[in-house]
């Protein structure tokens, strides 16, 4: 928001230095981003009126020019050819600055002295929106009216401080020169002005047309008025300089009064041409597939989420964001209609976004539009078409809407207030404050009574109204220390923030580097990861008005995401890293959705490069699982993993998660060229559950026993069957390892040679030939009933 200096003068009697203005406003919630001095860089440049030219005596081109500076006459050497005596002209006198850069020294010119310059609007870097005639190709000609000697930045108004301020989400009643009038006037205990609203309605025999409101909920306010005997012309230089220094640029009277009540009040407008409205008005959705030609000149195709001003036959504006192609002023317009509104923002900004029209009114109907604004822009307006001689304001005036909402009374004590705060404020300052803000306070003891002001929408309780007396009266006021009856509370972490953070330095010690990915993808993701099209993973939830279909939905599953991460990072020749996520999964508990889905805390792991091996991702996968979860690997059933290079992760009878290199038509979808390993993880399961402690064990006091066992058994059973298999075979075996996989010769088609290392331990004594005998027949008679095993 860009206040000007002189604009916030008109409604606060203040004299401070710009930068103490800013220190202030920052203590208040404002901040101010940059302040804007308008004449920057134009020094000692002031008005002068040409009384005498003469030829140079040795230039054919170049004149001697003797010029009236007020206090002084001064000789200026040009080659200028537009001046003349009596023009009056911007001079740069010696030791002077220009925008350009040009420091302006008095030097001779051919053997005579010149004591400065003329400027042209290009010199001073200015246009016609500053001054007509500031982009001539010669010297600027100034009015006949300026006034001898002044500084120049005064006469094309450029001595202006522009304060660009932030101004937060929940204050949309800032938006304007007057809503932050109230702000700064409070600020020195003042109570802002009011604007002017003078002007005389004169009583006309023309009929106005009739608006209504088809759609409440989309605008609860809708006004109009009728102006006659239009005059189009352009604006007065007060205006033209205040709307440019806001950034809006002057077109003509009638135009640029809308869009200074814009920036003053904070009200949209639009004047409607009459003789373009049929019958009457009426603010209703739009048709599907309904066209409108709207003032930028493009058409725009509209649906019924929209909403729109229509007379009887038409759509006259697309509501909110920008009138019809027809229905503007013109230079025929001689009787106008002048619109003030008030629709809801959710519908303004989604029908900006839709359509991709974005303007003024509709930027600041997107933050919303509170119940005062839409008189008081109104009345405003009137008032400067009645000051400016635009054209005459009638009696004639229409309108509908809801209700005007009750005013809020909040009620309570200044004993309360200062219980928040933990220091003592005064009340006669609690009343004081809010008063300068336009609340009503009744004090009843130390009871308060307040009415809030209706565009104050942000105030619901007291402490609301706790907040506003603490920005004034100073945050740094405050002291530390614990609030009254305070119980302390231990802080720290949740199990659940424990355990992702464990997660996440166990893959980065492991050297993964962490990713953050999108939670919206494109629906066609299940189909590059290979997924059936009944796959339950294909049933996410669709985003209603998505940014693009790269974001349509909702994921189910993190691997996509990380499988363009690699092709991202592989074709900017990096093919070799680690990296990993931690996010939600979304799982819908029904579609259509009609409640929230399980967000579910997902693991995904990617590993790619020369050294990368099934084995690697399966030991990265070990160790974030070790002491978390009691599980066991089989075979893997996913779509997007190799079927003979991945496993899946069971527990209690459930796939809790999968690893293994990805498939090679998975690659070719995606582009990868490299050897890719994934692993992803559901940690809903135990995300929630404290990690098991390591309990502590003594060394062992008896050898181990190593046996190395060779067995034949069909190809389709896995070695993580058979390991669990040998562990639960017999007590004694303490750990167990495959060292060798063999198909060949040998070895019947259809079988594969497994050959393990045992280690053999018992705590209570050393083993011998017997018992070591004992328990490797264990191992081999389970192996035989499960699988079938054959000792090779």
């Amino acid at each position: 928001m860009k206040l000007p200096l002189n604009w916030l003068k008109d409604y606060v009697d203040i004299d401070i230095e710009p930068k103490a203005l800013a220190d202030k406003l920052l203590g208040i919630g404002f901040e101010v981003e940059e302040i804007i001095y308008t004449g920057e860089n134009i020094e000692n440049v002031k008005v002068g009126q040409i009384v005498n030219i003469e030829k140079h005596p040795d230039a054919d081109k170049l004149q001697v020019c003797t010029v009236n500076m007020g206090n002084e006459t001064i000789i200026i050497v040009t080659a200028a050819t537009n001046v003349a005596v009596g023009d009056k002209v911007p001079v740069a006198l010696d030791d002077s600055h220009l925008p350009t850069g040009k420091h302006i020294l008095a030097s001779p010119l051919r053997g005579v002295m010149s004591y400065g310059m003329f400027c042209s609007g290009s010199e001073l870097m200015i246009d016609d929106s500053v001054i007509e005639g500031a982009e001539v190709n010669g010297i600027l000609i100034l009015p006949a009216d300026t006034v001898i000697g002044q500084d120049i930045k005064e006469t094309l108004g450029l001595n202006e401080y522009v304060f660009d301020i932030s101004i937060p989400a929940n204050r949309p009643d800032c938006q304007s020169v007057y809503g932050l009038s109230r702000e700064i006037a409070a600020l020195f205990g003042q109570v802002a002005k009011k604007p002017s609203l003078e002007y005389t309605a004169y009583k006309s025999d023309l009929t106005i047309p009739q608006a209504k409101i088809s759609n409440k909920e989309l605008c609860s306010l809708y006004t109009g008025r009728l102006i006659t005997d239009i005059k189009i012309e352009p604006s007065p230089k007060w205006m033209r300089d205040r709307l440019r220094n806001v950034g809006i640029r002057a077109i003509n009277n009638i135009v640029d009064i809308t869009n200074y009540v814009l920036m003053e009040i904070g009200q949209p407008l639009h004047a409607f041409d009459v003789s373009f409205i049929d019958e009457y008005i009426d603010v209703r959705r739009a048709k599907n597939g309904e066209k409108i030609v709207a003032l930028d000149g493009k058409e725009y195709s509209l649906n019924e989420k929209m909403l729109v001003i229509a007379d009887k036959n038409k759509a006259l504006a697309i509501a909110g964001v920008m009138g019809g192609e027809y229905s503007g002023i013109n230079d025929e317009t001689k009787v106008c209609f002048l619109e003030a509104a008030r629709f809801a923002k959710e519908n303004i900004r989604a029908t900006s976004r839709a359509i991709g029209l974005r303007s003024d009114s509709s930027a600041r109907y997107e933050k919303g539009v509170d119940w005062n604004s839409v008189e008081l822009g109104r009345e405003r307006a009137l008032a400067l078409f009645a000051q400016l001689g635009a054209g005459k304001v009638t009696d004639l005036s229409t309108g509908d809407g809801v209700q005007k909402p009750e005013i809020k009374v909040i009620t309570t004590t200044s004993d309360r207030i200062n219980d928040l705060f933990g220091i003592v404020v005064e009340q006669e300052k609690m009343v004081e404050t809010l008063t300068s803000l336009e609340f009503e306070v009744e004090e009843k003891g130390n009871t308060l009574v307040c009415k809030v002001p209706l565009f104050r929408e942000d105030i619901d309780n007291y402490t609301d109204l706790a907040e506003e007396i603490i920005r004034f009266y100073g945050y740094d006021s405050l002291t530390e220390d614990f609030i009254k009856d305070a119980q302390p509370t231990v802080g720290g972490m949740t199990v659940r923030q424990k355990n992702i953070a464990s997660i996440k330095n166990t893959m980065v010690a492991l050297g993964a580097y962490e990713c953050f990915t999108y939670s919206f993808i494109n629906q066609k993701q299940y189909d590059l990861l290979c997924y059936a099209e009944n796959a339950p993973e294909r049933n996410t939830i669709r985003i209603i008005n998505p940014l693009s279909e790269e974001f349509s939905v909702m994921r189910t599953q993190l691997v996509g995401s990380l499988l363009d991460s690699v092709y991202t990072n592989q074709s900017r020749k990096n093919g070799d890293f680690r990296g990993f996520e931690i996010a939600k999964a979304y799982i819908p508990k029904s579609l259509p959705v009609t409640e929230l889905p399980y967000e579910n805390d997902t693991l995904c792991i990617v590993y790619t490069g020369k050294e990368e091996s099934f084995y690697t991702i399966k030991y990265g996968v070990e160790k974030v699982l070790d002491g978390r979860v009691d599980y066991s690997i089989v075979r893997t059933s996913a779509p997007y993993l190799h079927p003979g290079i991945g496993a899946d992760l069971v527990c209690d009878g459930k796939v809790f998660g999968s690893f293994g290199k990805i498939h090679p038509t998975v690659a070719d979808n995606y582009g990868i060229s490299a050897d890719v390993y994934v692993a992803q993880i559901d940690l809903s399961g135990f995300i929630n559950i404290e990690k098991d402690l390591v309990p502590f064990k003594s060394l062992p006091k008896f050898p181990l026993v190593d046996r190395d066992l060779a067995v034949i058994v069909k190809d389709e059973y896995t070695v993580g069957e058979m390991i669990e298999c040998i562990k639960s075979a017999h007590p004694l075996c303490y750990t167990v390892k495959l060292f060798d996989i063999y198909k060949g010769e040998q070895i019947e088609s259809g079988y594969k040679s497994v050959a393990f290392s045992l280690k053999l331990r018992s705590d209570e004594k050393t083993l011998v030939d017997a018992q070591i005998q004992e328990c490797m027949n264990a191992v081999m008679d389970a192996l035989n009933k499960k699988f079938g095993a054959k000792l090779r």
